[in-house]
């Protein structure tokens, strides 16, 4: 018999969401204490009451960190390692939104590309870290800053970048805006700034690295998954070129499905068929289908064809 079974674990050291013993345990302002990683995530679904209370909650309210709970875990933990409890470690505390302002500041303010790498590594370097760095990146303002790196976008300079640091801003910029999880009314933003932002994902996807490649077509279908029909029937045809153009180029599983998965969802609006097909799309999607050995690519394949034909 598991040990474990013979103690009986105190009920509020248990998280009320994923019904284990808290490691980072902070407190809502509805006053319920939930682990970090599992409201983090149970809000990054898009929830937006307490699972406890049903109460709304703010979309920037503060998860404060029940320090005296988690040393009262600890302990607790301690005491009963002989029955196969672990101590829990003290984890790291999230960026502050100062420390975060000031390298989007720093970034922004710079004109020296290297300078601008630095900060931009930072920031990913702070959102994989957790999801808590993640929000806070974009409600320090980052998706604008961002957005602003893609769309001064310019091949020669990227390339002078990747050669002498390995990486440009726009890398980076991509990188980073791929990885935030953006949220629906972030995105919403990038797609309504007069399409200049999704103008310049399209240069990306056709002279960019293929990282920058790859990210812009699942930055482009993450944005456009959330965007109203009049933006999307506007998508300009040299997009769908690009998009079609990554299907045929295969760079990457995740890449090859985003882009399947933007001629499956954009299609049936507007005259979006038609210039998928003036792109070239058919013969594209034929081809992937003789070659490709991966049945979720196939099943895209086959449903993007039914939308075209």
């Amino acid at each position: 018999m598991d040990s474990k079974s013979e103690i009986d674990v105190p009920p509020f050291f248990l998280c009320p969401i994923s019904l284990q013993i808290m490691k980072d345990p902070v407190t809502l302002p509805t006053g319920i204490t939930y682990d970090r990683d599992s409201i983090e995530r149970w809000l990054g679904n898009n929830n937006k009451t307490c699972s406890v209370t049903k109460q709304p909650i703010p979309p920037d309210a503060d998860l404060t960190p029940n320090i005296i709970l988690r040393r009262l875990i600890q302990s607790w933990c301690t005491l009963n390692a002989s029955h196969g409890f672990h101590r829990i470690p003290t984890p790291k505390p999230p960026a502050s939104r100062a420390q975060i302002s000031k390298l989007i500041r720093s970034a922004t303010s710079s004109s020296l590309h290297h300078s601008q790498i630095k900060c931009l590594r930072q920031l990913k370097s702070l959102a994989k870290e957790s999801d808590a760095n993640k929000r806070s990146i974009e409600s320090a303002g980052a998706v604008d800053f961002l957005a602003s790196v893609v769309v001064n976008f310019n091949h020669d300079s990227e390339l002078d970048c990747i050669e002498q640091f390995g990486s440009s801003p726009c890398d980076e910029a991509l990188s980073l805006l791929h990885g935030l999880r953006i949220s629906e009314p972030a995105l919403k933003d990038l797609v309504n700034k007069n399409g200049e932002f999704v103008d310049s994902l399209t240069r990306v996807m056709q002279r960019g690295t293929y990282e920058s490649r790859a990210y812009a077509v699942q930055v482009s279908k993450s944005m456009l998954h959330v965007a109203d029909p009049l933006r999307i029937i506007g998508i300009r045809t040299g997009f769908f070129v690009e998009v079609v153009q990554l299907v045929r180029d295969q760079i990457s599983k995740q890449a090859s499905k985003a882009a399947l998965g933007l001629l499956i969802e954009m299609c049936p609006w507007g005259r979006n068929r038609v210039k998928a097909v003036e792109s070239g799309a058919i013969s594209v999607l034929v081809d992937l289908l003789l070659d490709s050995s991966e049945r979720r690519a196939c099943e895209m394949a086959l449903a993007a064809l039914d939308v075209l034909c």
